[in-house]
Formats: structure tokens, sequence, C-alpha cells
């Protein structure tokens, strides 16, 4: 009921958590390395509330300039800046009565910070425009894969919103600390990838079974998911799956675990200009240059997806 796959201790201590809170209009922060499934837990969190009648919202803050954020989470009313030629409500007024899931709220700009403590500590917002504000009824969860303590202490986190947020706390294990649960990942991947191209596989040999094992899963689930695609792209009419088939940076390893991507840090932050070229060209080669691709390598490195395509002219990418 949860639509997650995992047997592990880790994990089934997750879902009780889950099933406790759920019920609650508690607040509550996922935290989790990037891929390990945040936006899974928001929506179980959702379907086991009260709330489940109403379509949870879901916004990614990192995928929204700054100059924008604001109005799209309050709303603006007509005239309230050149181009606004009617009103409109937020992402805020529609999750009104259900659950709005800000995922990556790391990458919130200070001023929308400020605005989402007062709708926390007011329930009510006001629309760009307009000094009239609006009674909204909202859960709120947040998801990040940064460490939002050390954000407060750099000034890039208002401390304030920071305790408000922090109600309940759920922590997301990585996918190399569940075990057997990769297996069964795996597995459920396949098996759905199987049925969306029509095509059956045997299975998997026993060495590249062993690769998938070893490897250290830097971007965990998501990573694992874009391997086995991969792999359903590259083994042609194949009818089973061998180590041929893998992406080649997982066979460039001796023990098949200390890959290249593994040594790539998740954060640009002060790292040489070429050793950060080099990281953010392993990431795009990773994920693909596609629109969501280059999403989910923002997150990789830990920056808003302008600061990456930002890096990608700067270096010629």
């Amino acid at each position: 009921t949860l639509g997650m796959i995992g047997e592990s201790p880790a994990m089934l201590t997750l879902y009780d958590e889950i099933r406790t809170v759920a019920p609650l209009a508690t607040t509550v922060l996922i935290q989790g390395e990037s891929g390990t499934g945040k936006e899974l837990v928001a929506r179980a969190l959702h379907q086991l509330s009260p709330r489940a009648k109403f379509p949870m919202i879901a916004v990614n803050c990192a995928s929204i300039p700054d100059s924008l954020m604001e109005d799209e989470l309050f709303g603006h009313e007509k005239g309230a800046f050149t181009g606004a030629s009617s009103s409109r409500k937020g992402l805020v007024e529609a999750a009104d009565n259900s659950t709005l899931f800000l995922d990556e709220i790391g990458e919130l700009p200070l001023d929308a910070q400020a605005r989402l403590l007062r709708l926390l500590q007011e329930r009510e917002i006001r629309r760009l425009g307009t000094h009239e504000t609006r009674k909204v009824d909202i859960r709120l969860i947040a998801a990040t894969h940064r460490n939002l303590e050390q954000m407060v202490n750099d000034g890039l986190f208002r401390a304030d919103l920071f305790f408000r947020l922090n109600v309940v706390a759920l922590n997301l294990p990585a996918l190399s600390a569940r075990g057997h649960d990769l297996n069964l990942l795996i597995h459920s991947i396949t098996q759905q990838l199987c049925s969306r191209h029509d095509k059956k596989i045997d299975g998997l040999s026993a060495e590249a079974l062993y690769r998938l094992q070893r490897h250290h899963w830097p971007g965990n689930i998501r990573e694992l998911r874009n391997v086995i695609e991969y792999i359903f792209v590259m083994r042609g009419e194949a009818a089973g799956i061998n180590a041929s088939h893998l992406p080649p940076y997982l066979l460039t390893a001796a023990d098949g675990r200390k890959t290249t991507m593994t040594a790539q840090p998740r954060q640009l932050a002060s790292k040489g200009k070429q050793a950060e070229r080099e990281a953010i060209e392993n990431v795009i080669q990773r994920f693909g240059s596609s629109v969501e691709g280059k999403k989910q390598a923002a997150t990789e490195l830990g920056i808003s997806i302008a600061t990456l395509y930002r890096k990608i002219k700067l270096y010629g990418l």
C-alpha cells in the first residue's frame, strides 16, 4: 500500500514511521540522498492521510527560477507586474485542504523562505500585488538531500523556518545500505520494463548480477532505474542479461565497487575549475542531456538546474 519496495530493517522502520505520522497534520521533513525515493514517501504520507481525497500538489524548488518562485507558490493579482493581465492562483492555494510537497526545499530563495514561514505560522497567504490575505489549510511535506543545519550555519537557510519544518524528520537510507533490497528492486524494475516494452527477459547472468551488487550506487534507486533501462536498450534481442550489456562505468573497476562515478563528490563547492568541469561532464554523461536528465544531474551535483545550465555554458559542454 505504500508503493515502495524493500524488506531491510531500515525500510521496515521507515514504513512504521510513515504509518504513524501519515494520519496527522504534522509538518514532515524527508531527508535522504538524491534518488532514494523522497517523493514516494511524500505520496505515501498523503495517501494514508484524511487529505487523500484531494490531489497532492508537488513542487520541485530546484526547477523553478528564483525570480518566479514567489509567483509560482503564492500567485498574483491582475496588474501585479508587467504582463499580469489576469489574477492567478498559486500552488499553495491549489493545495488548500490537501498536501503541499516541496521537494529540494534547500533551493528555496530566502525571500520565498520568509513567505513560507508566514504560511506555517499564520496559515494564510498573500498573492503578489495585493495586501489582502487568504486563509489556507494545507499539510506541508518538505524534502531535501542537503544538510539544512549546515545551510543555516552558512546563512543560506532561515533557522526559524528549519525548526518549523523539522517537526518530524524521516530519514531515507541509501541504496548501498539496504542489503538484499537491491535484488528486489532489480527484479521489480526489470518486470516493469518488460511489461512496458512487451518483452521477456530470462534473467541476469551471475557476473552481471555480481557487478550490480558490488556497485556503490551513489545515485541510489534513480541510478539503478537508469542502468536497467540502459540494459534494455543495449541488450537488443538477447534473451538474458550479461555483463556486456551493463554501462561501461560499471565495468571499469577491478572490484566493481570503486567506479569512476563513485569517486565523484556530490557537491561542487570548493572544487577546482577542471575538476568541476569533469564532475559535471561525467554526471551529464550518466543521466543524459535531456531536460529530465539535466534535472537529475543538477540534483546529484547539489546545485540548482539554473546553475547547471550556467556551468554547461561556461565550460562549453
